[in-house]
């Protein structure tokens, strides 16, 4: 019986369903795109569960067996990581660390895992019957006193740690964000579930409140939602390849990637080579770091930059020249970037600077060209 994680979900989403059937197969995959997030999660999940051990040591050590050794998940072994992402990994984990240290003790659980069967009734992780399986980054369980009620309530903050740009507030909805909310929902059952993105790399945090008491009907739903997921990957998977050959892991080893090369389609030719470009620029980048190599590489160009004193440079001189601050403002093409940092200085939190920032901008659709994340070709 096969047991699916929301990764696997994920893969057919944002992918395509023979990425899931590669999956079902055993098919190798590439890795090299989460060995950077790898490792920092490692490095923090032992700070966690290791207090009274010094960061760096830890640090040292995890990085030292996951380019030597490699790590193991699901039982299944993983090549080592390449010294310098494992180094980016590292250095993300104790940035982050240093500034929102890592939690340990009572209530506290790092890489906790999760499994269930068909029925939704809790497994252990490896057990046979086991039809969905998780593991989330860190989970604090707390009882809470309420003055207003003079009870006591259960709070489950469930953290997802991630090194990716791309991961913002946008994040607290994904599929993956709900699943996570139902397996805490179902093992411990609280009155407030707390949904938290960490950010590592822009050292930002993201919150969503759940309360399970208003919310049941919401958090049943998306377990009928995870169980029907379930129900259809089990099914014999068409290939749909297109927009989701980019960045899936299994393009190196999908034949129908491979025949989009050969297509008599441009549109089809391009995404292939879109996804080819992709995937090796990162190589290629640390292949030509210290020097160009067929003339491909780094190459060192001119731009003209800002000096910090140029705006009291460019009023002193207006104001010689008889000219008003009003004149000069008016002559000003302010764009959304400049606006956007006056308005962070006006005030004092996000919802002050989007209610202020609604007043002087409005949304623009523009033609952009790329290719559009899971668009039918």
């Amino acid at each position: 019986m096969i047991a699916y994680h929301p990764t696997t979900i994920k893969l057919h989403s944002e992918h395509c369903p023979h990425a899931v059937q590669l999956w079902k197969q055993g098919e190798k995959y590439d890795r090299s795109i989460f060995h950077t997030g790898v490792v920092a999660h490692s490095i923090l999940e032992e700070i966690g569960k290791n207090p009274d051990k010094e960061p760096q040591q830890i640090t040292d050590e995890q990085v030292e067996i996951h380019c030597s050794k490699g790590r193991e998940y699901d039982k299944n072994p993983e090549p080592p990581a390449p010294i310098p992402d494992a180094l980016e990994g590292a250095r993300l984990a104790l940035k982050w660390h240093s500034r929102n240290p890592v939690p340990s003790g009572e209530g506290i659980h790092h890489e906790e895992h999760y499994a269930f069967d068909k029925d939704w009734k809790e497994v252990s992780y490896y057990d046979n019957n086991a039809r969905f399986r998780t593991i989330l980054d860190v989970v604090e369980v707390e009882e809470q006193f309420d003055e207003a009620s003079e009870e006591t309530y259960t709070s489950v903050t469930v953290r997802d740690y991630k090194t990716s740009w791309m991961a913002t507030d946008k994040e607290l909805d994904t599929f993956q964000r709900r699943c996570q909310a139902v397996v805490a929902w179902l093992r411990y059952q609280p009155d407030i579930i707390i949904l938290e993105i960490a950010n590592l790399r822009m050292g930002k945090t993201y919150h969503k409140e759940i309360n399970t008491h208003f919310e049941t009907d919401k958090l049943e739903k998306w377990k009928d939602d995870i169980s029907l997921a379930i129900k259809t990957l089990d099914n014999q998977l068409n290939p749909s390849p297109g927009s989701g050959c980019i960045r899936c892991p299994y393009s190196r080893s999908c034949k129908h990637f491979e025949q989009m090369n050969n297509e008599e389609d441009i549109i089809k030719q391009y995404i292939a080579a879109k996804e080819t470009v992709t995937r090796l620029e990162p190589l290629v980048k640390k292949a030509t770091k210290d020097k160009t190599k067929d003339g491909v590489g780094f190459q060192t160009k001119e731009r003209k930059k800002v000096l910090d004193d140029a705006s009291q440079t460019l009023l002193a001189k207006w104001i010689e020249n008889d000219g008003t601050v009003e004149q000069l403002y008016d002559t000003l093409d302010l764009s959304v970037t400049s606006i956007t940092k006056i308005a962070k200085i006006l005030t004092k939190n996000r919802q002050q600077r989007d209610e202020l920032m609604s007043t002087m901008t409005k949304p623009e659709q523009y033609p952009s060209f790329g290719i559009k994340k899971n668009a039918k070709t």
